[in-house]
């Protein structure tokens, strides 16, 4: 199933060989997958459950959450259908007139009586839960109106009056109800504009209101706060919608909102690029993360703004280098598919808000078919971004306005990202998706079990106790001079009071980072573990683990085929050990994890505060010179017995560079 490159075009596209005419074949692909499962003309796209225990809908779902399965299944592929039939309007998929059965079934969906009908709002609310207001249903009728959008001459303009009426009367529904508070509301907003722009009558009122809400969400750096998180929703939501409203909407009736849009997203692209590699791969992060290759889809809406300010032929590269991470693995596709997962199929990843259909999120970043041939976005020789400037072994972007920073490394061409502004409810399963020390683009997280050692994260054991406590709250301090400082607490609540905390400060070298933490555990005994990202093992290779030491430091690297981390603990660990994973990585079923180990039995010693280790990896399996692998050169502590209880910390490098770690000022400089 999955996608093979024939005829490249290396000429215009030197990265990824991907052209307009690559795009449209994998339209083609995806649909082909989905009508596999649409038997008859007139059956909805329905997908087959994948067996989890998350998606919905679960056997005791009400019937509406069938009818949301169905509306996804509608609605998301047709984001994929409406580019191509605006490209290709008489396109034909597993022998079906495309633009006839979108036609159909729209209308269909929306009529009550037919085996297609999804329920209106009332309908709805008798079978949902008390206090239950926002459904579904309002997130895939923005889909619906961006596909009419699109294939407005293939489909809305071949309705008549009455069908239109019909359908608008459905969608206003929605579009004037309760929504979620978040990126949702740019749902009932796109509605809205839609509507507005055929003709019908809207609340005007309800639709400042929305936009007002969205502005506010904005905290600079191009990237908006959706509700209560920073993640993935901020390009792929805030940043897809922006521009569609603008264009529909907000430059004509709303025209200081839309100017803010448009700035803000022009923002984003001053460093959203860097925030994918050298093959222009993403960083799994956050939640959604089904939803794969949307993570480039701002690339494309930038596209639509009418001061556009993104880079054509760099756009292009990412928007076809992100698609191509996923659809050439044949692992990615289960039932002819894009599975629940990132590259297999992975429960860790779902939430219950998604379906079989789920994935084909995937389709705003097939955006970019609704621009013209001659567009530059088309025409543009790709360009590789930072990735071109190999002067500078190593570039970082900070990002006040989320608390991020971007690792760029031209050694191993992947990019690191590390959060602040970080707070998950104690319990909740999506702190696997956010709390980590950093996130890598070809080492992708691993679930927590509350075990032991964690992934890229500090892991607390009390010896009372018969789990892990694992940071549900990271705090941003800031860069300075070099240095990122950040600070979490395990297991926060509602008070910092008698919280085992961490400070945080960590700094890149050419293969990774080095870490300056210091321990602020207040109870004892207690073990601390810190983990390295988890190695995945292909059932074929063989690991080779290999242990070195140099002037007191100790190094564990753990080495496949062709990737390769290594760990080194300076001070503060009493232990540098390795473990065998299985079922937590979402590449392989068994995974390998270096992990630090530090044990305190006694209240109130003068010992050892400061924790400092190199988390380092390679691409290749090439051996580790003493440089790379051992990149401190020397530690200075300014307090006497050289624990770090107070005063700077000097590293410095094997290349002789100095950086210097201070942590005062960093409890009153914390943001959430």
């Amino acid at each position: 199933m999955k996608y093979c490159l024939e005829e490249p075009d290396y000429k215009l596209s030197p990265y990824t060989g991907m052209t307009k005419k690559h795009w449209i074949e994998t339209c083609h692909l995806f649909l082909e997958g989905i009508f596999s499962h649409v038997k008859e003309f007139q059956d909805p796209i329905v997908i087959p459950h994948s067996g989890d225990k998350v998606s919905y809908p679960q056997p005791d779902a009400p019937e509406w959450r069938y009818a949301a399965e169905k509306f996804e299944g509608l609605a998301r592929s047709f984001l994929i259908a409406a580019p191509l039939l605006m490209n290709e309007p008489e396109a034909i998929i597993a022998n079906y007139s495309l633009k006839e059965y979108y036609k159909n079934q729209i209308l269909a969906s929306v009529t009550p009586g037919t085996n297609s009908y999804l329920y209106n709002l009332e309908e709805i609310k008798k079978s949902a839960k008390e206090g239950e207001h926002a459904f579904q249903h309002t997130c895939e009728c923005a889909s619906l109106v961006i596909g009419l959008t699109i294939s407005e001459n293939i489909i809305w303009n071949h309705y008549t009056e009455a069908e239109k009426d019909i359908i608008a009367e459905y969608l206003s529904e929605f579009g004037h109800s309760r929504t979620g508070h978040h990126n949702w509301r740019f749902f009932n907003m796109l509605i809205l504009a839609f509507l507005d722009r055929h003709g019908y009558q809207i609340d005007k009122g309800v639709m400042r209101d929305h936009g007002a809400c969205i502005l506010s969400y904005y905290a600079g750096d191009g990237w908006y706060r959706d509700g209560h998180r920073f993640d993935y929703y901020s390009p792929w939501a805030f940043h897809v919608y922006g521009p569609l409203w603008n264009q529909w909407y907000g430059y004509e009736q709303e025209p200081e909102m839309a100017a803010k849009m448009e700035e803000y997203s022009n923002e984003l692209m001053d460093t959203y690029p860097n925030m994918f590699d050298i093959n222009a791969h993403m960083i799994m992060w956050g939640r959604s993360s089904i939803y794969r290759s949307a993570a480039s889809a701002p690339l494309a809406a930038n596209l639509l703004l009418r001061n556009s300010t993104v880079d054509r032929g760099l756009a292009r590269r990412i928007l076809s280098g992100n698609l191509l991470q996923f659809i050439t693995k044949e692992e990615c596709f289960v039932n002819n598919i894009p599975c629940l997962g990132y590259y297999g199929p992975y429960e860790p990843l779902i939430q219950s808000y998604s379906c079989s259909a789920s994935p084909f999120w995937i389709a705003n970043s097939f955006l970019c078919l609704a621009l013209p041939d001659e567009d530059e976005f088309w025409t543009a020789i790709e360009k590789n971004g930072v990735w071109e400037n190999r002067d500078v072994p190593v570039e970082e972007t900070t990002l006040d306005g989320p608390g991020m920073n971007l690792t760029n490394y031209k050694e191993t061409g992947t990019v690191e990202l590390r959060c602040g502004k970080v707070l998950v409810k104690k319990g909740d399963p999506l702190l696997s998706e956010y709390s980590r020390l950093s996130f890598n683009s070809i080492l992708p997280w691993e679930v927590f079990d509350f075990i032991g050692p964690e992934a890229m994260q500090y892991s607390l054991l009390y010896k009372d106790k018969g789990s892990t406590q694992i940071p549900n709250i990271l705090l941003y301090a800031g860069e300075k001079n070099g240095v990122l400082y950040r600070k979490e607490y395990f297991d926060f609540e509602a008070t910092f009071q008698d919280k085992a905390s961490i400070d945080l400060a960590d700094f890149p070298v050419k293969n990774g980072l080095i870490r300056v933490d210091k321990a602020r555990i207040p109870d004892k005994p207690y073990i601390l573990y810190l983990g390295h990202y988890g190695l995945p093992v292909m059932d074929t290779e063989n690991i080779s683990i290999e242990e070195r030491e140099k002037n007191g430091a100790k190094a564990i690297i753990a080495k496949t085929q062709d990737l390769q981390v290594a760990m080194v603990i300076y001070t503060g660990f009493d232990l540098l050990a390795v473990k065998e994973n299985f079922s937590k990585n979402p590449v392989t079923d068994e995974s390998i994890l270096i992990y630090a180990e530090s044990k305190r039995d006694n209240y109130y010693e003068y010992r050892d505060y400061v924790l400092i280790t190199a988390i380092l990896h390679k691409r290749d399996n090439t051996f580790w010179s003493d440089e790379e692998l051992f990149p401190i050169e020397q530690i200075t502590f300014e307090d006497k017995e050289k624990c770090g209880g107070y005063g700077k910390i000097t590293v410095k490098h094997s290349n002789g560079i100095e950086t210097i770690i201070d942590y005062e000022g960093i409890e009153g400089n914390l943001k959430i």
